[in-house]
């Protein structure tokens, strides 16, 4: 079976502070704290992960990668 990964289309690169994550993979949409999928909420930029949320593995929040 194969299974379309569609979330392109909710990641919204100007509003989503992801982008700007040190902990970030661009190829899987994931990260430390969500190393199976960023939930949508947050790759659309619609709410902040300056504090650990629901669901997420331990406490790694939005760390600003150096340049």
């Amino acid at each position: 079976m194969i299974i379309l990964d569609d979330r392109h289309q909710i990641f919204k690169i100007y509003s989503s502070d992801c982008t700007n994550c040190k902990h970030f993979k661009w190829f899987s949409y994931s990260c430390k704290a969500f190393p199976e999928g960023i939930p949508d909420e947050l790759l659309s930029g619609e709410i902040k992960h300056d504090k650990p949320i629901k669901d997420q593995v331990g406490n790694t929040v939005f760390t600003k990668k150096n340049s």
